[in-house]
């Protein structure tokens, strides 16, 4: 297994997700089918959103493949998808798969429906071929096999009232133990509240409360109808037992957009939650509305365009079986699918062999909340491989638990190290943190952390997308893989080492205070790495780097071996567990390895093989006893142990190794063969009953054959607790040895030694390297050409890449470098930088895969050698030029697509309209709150002190328009020039409505914008239409030429995010050497016209619209532009407590510096013109006055 052996006594079962939908396609081209890998899939909730944000949009092919490690996850969704094609209503749909208790007539449905799959599921090409086989698909036979038990249990449900009931108080004394609450009360889980965001900022109270009370409802009466005499519902019954729990905190609505619930929608808005007259709560109204809406887009889409395939798997042991399978013909991978289970993954054959077999490489791969629990660094490590080498392939990680004080840390946190650097020795770029700039907002979620007094009850819910840095960066086909120096690549590796394993340095608790333990439990309660995962990094590090890998191997074991000789770190037992990981991986045979095997034919068993290989699998099995005394006490049922492998000597005082990738099962083993052959092997024979079983648990691990020939009979073997925090503190009754059990080894009825893990018949690592694609740039072999990017170190960070050009082929650069020609730097991106010959006479450009800064570069220039270096130090997203206009960068990809790196689609038309009728000002006011804080903290103090800054000025301008159209402040408009303050109108926006993008807990402006290039006004076709706006109210917003050209970048990706049609064959991005925009230059088209004029009849109600101008307009979906906080803060929280908490974000406050009174303490003072926006001095009202003059309106006139 990937990560180590934690086995908790208590599973938690968590049928419903507890965060909002979201699409699944938002990061990609509407017009590209799409290949999806969901890990940790959960429930049904984001494919259903997923087909309602496809609706209007090209028609394309999904194809997604949903992985869980819990069968009746798989199961449940499953049997729901079976029920939608044969096309149940919405109301039974919701009923059945989220009621905890469902009446007579619903139980029969689903009992009649698992006994109609079961009898198509017989095998999985019964299933394939059967009615449901072409739309829901299995990954393998086992899968199948398991979620069939499963739907049995549908079938012939078992459980009554009396023992639901006893299920649910056992879940709910969890969470009263969890959190410290007497029997009768329940904990307030406010982060549900996310939910409703944006409307979190709403000063109304009632929806707020609506989400709370809507959880009491559920779990009192098991739905929300409130009716009696209802039964308990097979979907949830039939897996709950004394070791499954469902999770305390499950809510049917919380994976929904609940701030219709609370916003004032105008009266023809989708979604406007349905009248219920059975519903007492309007949350719910919402949740089950949308769900309607859901349901009924997957059943449009389901003819031909969409396939779901299903596995139960670990998610990291599935991710490499695909890997296996994909650089391989074999469909066997001698990977166990998951603890606990003694089945390997074995894809089906049928679906992963030949041309149209299932995607092993992927478009999209999210990964739900798994980095909190399996860490990060191994899913980035174990997805990486399986995204395809596309601009538009996106990796999500999402996180919800909160470990560092501020989101910044959080993000070297994730990686175990210095950001940057990891990304780049990953072959990944972070995306948001290098462009700083997201239309998602976290402003509700920053803000409702702020109501818990200990950061223990806080989230931090996040996601982040990464992509294929090559990808990111557009480097040319074929580009030189990152050159690392061979010692500076081990120090930064054995720096992440020391970081992955920092839970065993028991210095760090000892040094600690009694908040700091606690905190340190908290942080290190459950390990995520072991050196199997530990090399699994190398692997994936060495296919994207360059280097002496002989003198590295050499220098990172001495730096280990080092580190090993203080003992006052427990790092030093896993040195063994390290050589046997490393040479299973293929990665570095140590000469030990080999040098301590030989063959004792005298001693028999083991030591009498003819081939003795450099690592064995030792199998124990430890006494069913000695796992009921492990759990044997309440704490140890809570707090899952994390199980290693001993190996240690028979002298009490005597070596010992450890070894932390184990795999467990409940079970019997089954001896094949000779122990003497070397062909010996073993199977498990799984206890179905598993914990409500009497079987012994046997436990799998690799060792180093050369330890087992120490002491071939003394030396003990086992299994034992490891020394962490938290698990010393659970255990007491373990300790002081935390040894679970321990044998001889020359007990030959509890310990087998093989050659593989049982039921497997190789290593689980063989051949899972991606080869790298060949060298070749398409460029003429006289082209001048980078050979080499190099990284400099300095304190084990990446600081600066040099990139390598060699001229030596090209006899017009050797000529110009021999006669000396002038040459200098010029950056074209911020992943660019061109070496430029003379005036232009030869430009050569540099491509780096992460952002640099040319304006501090360096050149190292060997004129008579025949190249040049350009040494760049990387970027700062916060203070480096290049990335200032880095927002929402598109890029062309295959067939000239255009494809936004970071700006996510949005089906507009099926977003809620906000009402903006001056009867909800007051309501509305949260949109103030929450476009203000588009402004970050530091570009806060920024306008304070009225320093230009580009990024600050777009978000003036954007805070604007949404203010404007919103009615909030300076009147109520949505027409805007953006105007040059010497050429005039440059480009008109017509903001038609303000929608809610609950996916983004935010907002979006459904709008259309029209370039006024030279050519159109020329042609005179607007003059009418433009003397019409100059009597019309239209705000002119004064743009420099660097936002003008700002906005020129912008909105391409603005219309992208929201495009029905496609690009035809003359668009104008597909001409050659096009470009996104098309040009910068004053009067020139930016945008490709293909969207020009697309939009629904009657978009704004003004005169020549429809006959004149909307032809050449293009619909664009226009968000508030946020930081991001994994780069800078964007909620000043001293302040908002200071202010008085988030109950302050809704009292009036100064429009310059935020201030809630006057500066001698009064009242703030109203701008006389308009008496809308307040100050709190006049020197504020003047410095603000700049801004404030566009948009205000006299008050009589308003």
């Amino acid at each position: 297994m990937f990560t180590p052996s934690t086995i908790p006594y208590i599973t938690q079962f968590y049928p419903l997700g507890n965060t909002p939908a979201v699409s699944l396609t938002r990061g990609l081209p509407q017009d590209i089918d799409a290949d999806i890998l969901l890990l940790g899939c959960g429930d049904v909730r984001n494919i259903l959103f997923t087909a309602y944000s496809e609706r209007g949009f090209p028609p394309r092919k999904l194809d997604i493949t949903c992985c869980d490690v819990e069968t009746a996850i798989i199961a449940r969704n499953i049997l729901l998808f079976t029920l939608l094609i044969d096309g149940i209503s919405a109301d039974s749909a919701w009923d059945i798969y989220f009621n905890l208790r469902i009446n007579e007539d619903l139980k029969k449905l689903i009992q009649d429906q698992a006994q109609k799959i079961i009898s198509l599921s017989s095998s999985i090409d019964q299933w394939s071929e059967g009615r449901y086989g072409s739309v829901l698909r299995f990954c393998d036979s086992i899968s199948l096999q398991q979620v069939r038990q499963t739907w049995a249990r549908y079938a012939s449900p078992q459980k009554a009232e009396p023992a639901f009931e006893e299920d649910l108080e056992r879940a709910q004394k969890l969470e009263r133990t969890i959190d410290g609450q007497p029997k009768g009360q329940r904990s307030l889980i406010l982060t549900g509240l996310r939910s409703m965001a944006p409307l979190y900022l709403a000063s109304k109270l009632e929806s707020k409360e609506g989400v709370l009370e809507a959880r009491e409802v559920f779990w009192k009466h098991g739905n929300f109808s409130r009716q009696s005499g209802m039964i308990p519902n097979p979907l949830f019954s039939e897996t709950l037992s004394p070791n499954t729990f469902i999770h305390y905190g499950t809510d049917p609505i919380l994976g929904f957009h609940l701030a219709t619930a609370l916003a004032n929608l105008a009266p023809a808005s989708p979604l406007r939650p349905t009248k219920d007259d059975n519903e007492m709560l309007n949350v719910i109204r919402a949740a089950k509305t949308q769900f309607h809406e859901w349901v009924a887009a997957f059943q449009e889409i389901l003819a031909n365009r969409i396939s779901l395939r299903f596995t139960v798997s670990d998610a990291l042991s599935f991710c490499h079986g695909l890997l296996v399978v994909s650089t391989s013909e074999n469909t066997s991978t001698n990977l166990f699918r998951r603890q606990l289970d003694v089945t390997a993954i074995e894809f089906d054959p049928t679906s992963y062999t030949g041309t149209n077999a299932a995607p092993t490489r992927f478009d999209v791969i999210d990964t739900s909340n798994l980095a909190d629990h399996l860490g990060a660094l191994n899913l980035l490590v174990a997805t990486t491989p399986l995204l395809k080498t596309l601009a538009s392939s996106t990796l999500w990680i999402e996180t919800l638990l909160k470990f560092e004080k501020t989101r910044m840390q959080q993000f070297d946190a994730l990686l175990r190290g210095h950001g940057p650097t990891l990304s780049l020795l990953l072959g990944l770029s972070p995306v948001d943190f290098w462009t700083n700039a997201t239309s998602v907002s976290c402003v509700d979620e920053l803000v409702m952390n702020s109501l818990f007094s200990s950061t223990q009850r806080q989230q931090a819910h996040s996601r982040l997308a990464w992509k294929l840095d090559k990808c990111f960066s557009q480097q040319p086909k074929g580009s030189v893989p990152l050159g690392v120096e061979p010692h500076a690549l081990a120090r930064a590796v054995f720096q992440v080492y020391t970081q992955v394993f920092d839970n065993e340095d028991p210095t760090n608790v000892l040094k600690a205070t009694r908040e700091e333990a606690a905190e340190n439990i908290r942080r290190h309660g459950y390990p995520l790495f072991h050196r199997g995962s530990f090399a699994t990094l190398l692997k994936h590090v060495r296919t994207n780097t360059s280097t002496d890998w002989p003198s590295f191997w050499e220098q990172l074991l001495r730096m280990i071996d080092q580190d090993d000789q203080n003992k006052t770190t427990l790092r030093n037992l896993y040195r063994q567990d390290l050589g046997a990981q490393l040479h299973l991986h293929g990665l570095y045979t140590e000469q030990w390895l080999r040098e301590n095997v030989s063959s004792k034919p005298s001693m028999g068993g083991f030591y009498a093989w003819r081939n003795i290989p450099e690592v064995a699998c030792v199998t124990v099995v430890v006494p069913r006893k000695q796992i009921d005394n492990l759990y044997s006490t309440d704490l140890s049922k809570i707090n899952a142990p994390t199980l290693e492998g001993v190996l240690r000597s028979s002298n009490p005082f005597g070596w010992q190794n450890m070894f932390a990738s184990v795999h467990v099962a409940f079970g019997q083993v089954e001896t094949r063969g000779n122990r003497e052959a070397d062909d010996f092997s073993i199977a498990v024979r799984q206890d179905p009953l598993g914990w409500q079983g009497k079987s012994p648990l046997i436990a799998s691990f690799y060792v180093p054959s050369g330890a087992l020939q120490v002491e071939p009979r003394d030396a003990k073997v086992g299994l034992s607790i490891q020394n962490t925090a938290m698990n010393i503190a659970t255990f007491r009754h373990m300790q002081p040895a935390m040894t679970v059990y321990m044998t001889a080894l020359s007990d030959t009825s509890n310990v087998f030694i093989t050659k593989y893990e049982p039921g497997m018949s190789g290593y689980p690592f063989a051949n899972t390297t991606r080869h790298r694609e060949a060298s070749s740039s398409g460029s003429p072999s006289d082209a001048p050409r980078t050979t080499q990017i190099t990284a400099n170190f300095e304190d084990n960070k990446i600081k600066s890449l040099c990139g390598h050009v060699d001229f030596s082929s090209s006899q017009r650069a050797k000529k110009l470098l021999t006669d000396r020609a002038m040459i200098e730097l010029r950056q074209s991106s911020p992943f660019s930088i061109e070496i430029v010959f003379g005036k232009k006479v030869l430009v050569c450009p540099i491509s780096f895969p992460t952002p640099v800064l040319q304006e501090t570069a360096k050149t190292r220039i060997a004129r008579t050698s025949g190249y040049i270096e350009v040494i760049a130090p990387l970027a700062d997203p916060l203070t480096s030029e290049p990335l200032s206009s880095f927002i929402y960068p598109v890029v062309l990809g295959d067939d000239s697509i255009p494809v936004p790196l970071n700006s996510q689609q949005v089906n507009i038309d099926s977003l809620p309209i906000l009402d903006v009728d001056q009867a909800h000002k007051k309501d509305n006011n949260w949109l103030n709150t929450l476009t203000a804080h588009q402004f970050s903290v530091r570009e806060r103090r920024l306008r304070d002190r009225s320093e230009a800054s580009l990024r600050v000025n777009f978000k003036e301008s954007l805070f604007t328009m949404f203010m404007l159209a919103s009615g909030l402040q300076g009147g109520n408009t949505g027409l805007f020039a953006l105007q040059h303050p010497k050429d005039g109108n440059q480009i008109l926006i017509f903001i038609r409505a303000i929608r809610l993008n609950g996916a983004e807990g935010s907002v979006v402006a459904d709008a259309a914008a029209m370039p006024l290039t030279r050519h159109l006004i020329d042609s005179g076709e607007l003059e009418t239409f433009l003397y019409v706006l100059r009597e019309l109210e239209i705000c002119a917003i004064t743009v420099n030429d660097e936002e003008l050209v700002l906005w020129k970048k912008v909105l391409p990706a603005l219309a992208e995010r929201c495009r029905t049609w496609s690009h035809g064959p003359q668009c104008e991005y597909k001409k050659p050497g096009a470009t996104i925009p098309l040009s910068t230059e004053m009067g020139k088209q930016f945008m490709c016209s293909c969207g020009n004029g697309v939009l629904p009849e009657g978009f704004m109600s003004l005169p020549e619209w429809d006959d004149v101008a909307a032809k050449h307009a293009v619909r664009v979906a226009i968000s508030p532009t946020f930081s991001v906080p994994f780069v800078e803060d964007i909620v000043d929280m001293d302040l908002l407590n200071t202010q008085g908490g988030p109950e302050s974000l809704q009292l009036d406050k100064c429009r310059n510096c935020n201030a809630t009174e006057g500066k001698n303490g009064g009242k703030l003072l109203k701008c006389s013109r308009c008496k809308e926006v307040m100050y709190c001095s006049y020197d504020c009202q003047r410095k603000d006055w700049k801004k404030h003059r566009m948009e205000c309106v006299p008050f009589d006139a308003a």
